[in-house]
C-alpha cells in the first residue's frame, strides 16, 4: 500500500508517525528543515519504505515522480487550503482510490465540498472530540471518528466484501458491525440486517486490523489476510520442508504482517534463516515441548492471518465423528488454516463451491488470492446428477463475483461424488481455498465435504471456517 503525504508540518508527522509500520509513504514539502525532521521520527524498519521529497506538491511532474499513478492513498496537510485543493484535485485526475485533506480554516470547507474533497477541519475536529469528553467525563484514549482508533465509520461500495450480506455472517472475535447508516436512517443491526452498497456502516474492534478491513470494504482492493488478522503462524511439529516453503512464500506474497514459528523439534538453523532474509522481519520463535496441545493452547481464543502446518493428519478421525487437528485450529480461531503440500508458488487456484454462504467466501478469498498473486482461478461444483439445475444457477453467481471484481473466473463442473470428483480435480492445481460452517457435526454416515476435502486434496489447501 502506497500513500503520499503533502505537508511535512505537524500534521503529516503524526500521521507518518502511525503508518510508517504498514504503508510505503512519499513526503512532499518546499521546505527542507520540515523533512529533515521527519527523518527523526522515523524507525529503522522504514527506512527503506519512506521517501522524502523536496518540490511542489501542486506540480504534476511532481506528483508523478511520487508515484502518484500507483498510490493507494492521498493526503493533503499543509497549511495552505489552495495547495490542498488544488493537490487533491490533481489526485483525482489520477483515479486515487482515497483521497483526504485537512482544512485550516471553516471558512474554506466549502471550496473543499464544491470540489468533492473528503475533508477533515482541524478546530471542528479537535472541538469535537473535547465536548465529547467534558460532557461524558470520560477521557477517550483513541481520536474516535477520525479514522485513529477503536471505531471507524467506512462508506460500503458495491465490491465490498460485506455488500449483500447479512450482518450476522461476519464472525470475528477482532472487528463488528455495529451501526449502520443507510441515507438519513440509522440502523441498529440484527445478524439478519442485509448490508447494501452505500450504506455507512460503524465497525469497532482492534485498531491494528480495522485500518485494513476499512481498505477492503471501501475499495475491495485485496487484503488477504487481513480480515482475519495481520500474523501468519507456522506450526511445525516436525521438520517438514513443504511446511517452510509454503509458509515463506505466505509471508512474502501477502499482506500478513508478523510471522510467528511453532516447533517441537530442533531445526536446522539454515532454513529459519529463510526467513531472514524478508524485508517484513518481526518473526517470534518457539519451541514447544506438548506439541499440538500447547499450540493449541497458544492459540485459543486469537485471530491470526493465517496458520500454516504440515499434511501429517489423516481424515479417518472424521468418519467417527472426531474431527482433526486442522478443523479444530480452524474453527476455534475462525481463521485460515493452510496445509501445507509444498505446491507453491501458486499460479492456478480451485475453490470448490456448492452455493454455501462459506463456500462463497471461500471463493471471495479466492478471488484476492488470485489477485495477490496473479494466478488464474477456477470455481468447481460437483452436480450429483447430469441433470442438475443448481448448475446454472452457481455459474451466475460466478459470473457476477468475476464481473465485481473485475478477474476472470473459470466455472468447471463434474458429477459425482464431491469429495472424490475434488481430490482428483486438484491435482491440476498448486492452492485449493475451501469453506466451511463452524459447529458442523461429522460422521459415516453423514459426511461433511469441506472436512474431508482438506485432507483428500493433491495441493496445498486453505481452510476458512465461517461461524455458526
Amino acid at each position: 500500500m502506497k500513500l503520499i503525504i503533502l505537508g511535512a508540518g505537524e500534521v503529516g508527522r503524526e500521521l507518518l508517525k502511525r503508518l510508517q509500520k504498514e504503508w510505503n509513504i512519499v513526503v512532499i514539502d518546499q521546505d527542507e528543515e520540515k523533512l529533515k525532521k521527519i527523518v527523526e521520527i522515523l524507525d529503522s524498519d522504514s527506512m527503506n519504505r519512506v521517501l522524502l521529497l523536496q518540490g511542489d506538491g501542486t506540480s504534476k511532474l511532481m506528483l508523478k515522480k511520487a508515484g502518484i499513478e500507483e498510490a493507494t492513498a492521498f493526503t493533503a496537510c499543509t497549511g495552505d487550503d489552495e495547495a490542498n485543493i488544488e493537490a487533491c484535485r490533481i489526485a483525482k485526475e489520477f483515479d486515487v482510490p482515497t483521497i483526504y485533506a485537512v482544512s485550516n480554516s471553516t471558512e474554506h470547507d466549502h471550496l473543499y465540498e464544491r470540489e468533492g474533497i473528503n475533508y477533515i477541519n482541524k478546530a471542528v475536529a479537535t472541538a469535537s472530540l473535547l465536548e465529547r469528553q467534558i460532557e461524558s467525563g470520560i477521557v477517550v484514549p483513541t481520536n474516535v471518528g477520525l479514522g485513529q482508533g477503536e471505531i471507524i465509520e467506512v462508506n460500503v461500495m458495491p465490491t465490498s466484501i460485506i455488500a449483500g450480506y447479512p450482518v450476522g455472517k461476519f464472525s470475528s472475535r477482532r472487528w463488528r458491525i455495529v451501526a449502520i447508516f443507510r441515507g438519513d436512517k440509522l440502523i441498529l443491526p440484527k445478524p439478519r440486517t442485509v448490508v447494501k452498497p452505500g450504506d455507512r456502516v460503524l465497525i469497532v474492534g482492534d485498531p491494528k486490523i480495522l485500518k485494513y478491513i476499512a481498505g477492503l470494504i471501501k475499495s475491495g482492493e485485496p487484503q488477504f489476510p487481513l480480515q482475519f488478522g495481520i500474523e501468519e503462524v507456522i506450526f511445525l511439529p516436525e521438520n517438514r520442508e513443504e511446511v517452510i516453503k509454503d509458509g515463506k512464500f505466505f509471508y512474502e506474497n501477502t499482506k500478513v504482517q508478523k510471522l510467528s514459528i511453532y516447533f517441537c523439534k530442533e531445526i536446522e538453523k539454515t532454513k529459519l534463516k529463510l526467513f531472514n532474509n524478508s524485508e517484513k522481519g518481526n518473526i517470534k520463535k518457539k519451541k514447544l515441548k506438548l506439541c499440538e496441545k500447547e499450540f493449541f493452547n497458544e492459540i485459543k481464543g486469537e485471530n491470526f492471518g493465517l496458520i500454516v502446518m504440515p499434511d501429517k493428519y489423516k481424515e479417518f478421525p472424521l468418519n467417527f465423528g472426531i474431527k482433526t487437528f486442522p478443523v479444530l485450529v480452524a474453527e476455534e480461531t475462525l481463521s485460515p488454516v493452510l496445509v501445507a503440500r509444498g505446491t507453491t508458488p501458486v499460479e492456478r487456484i480451485l475453490v470448490p463451491v456448492s452455493g454455501s454462504f462459506s463456500s462463497l467466501r471461500a471463493l471471495e478469498a479466492g478471488i484476492e488470492l488470485s489477485l495477490m498473486l496473479k494466478a488464474s482461478l477456477s470455481a468447481l461444483y460437483v452436480a450429483p446428477s447430469e441433470n442438475d439445475t443448481k448448475a446454472n444457477q452457481l455459474r451466475e453467481k460466478v459470473t457476477k463475483l468475476s464481473y465485481m471484481y473485475k478477474t476472470p473466473i473459470e466455472f468447471v463442473k463434474r458429477v459425482g461424488n464431491p469429495i472424490r470428483e475434488f481430490s482428483k480435480e486438484s491435482k491440476k492445481y498448486d492452492l485449493a481455498v475451501i469453506g466451511a460452517r463452524k459447529g458442523r457435526k461429522v460422521n459415516w454416515f453423514s459426511p461433511y465435504p469441506p472436512y474431508f476435502m482438506l485432507h483428500k486434496a493433491k495441493c496445498s489447501s486453505i481452510l476458512i471456517c465461517v461461524g455458526e
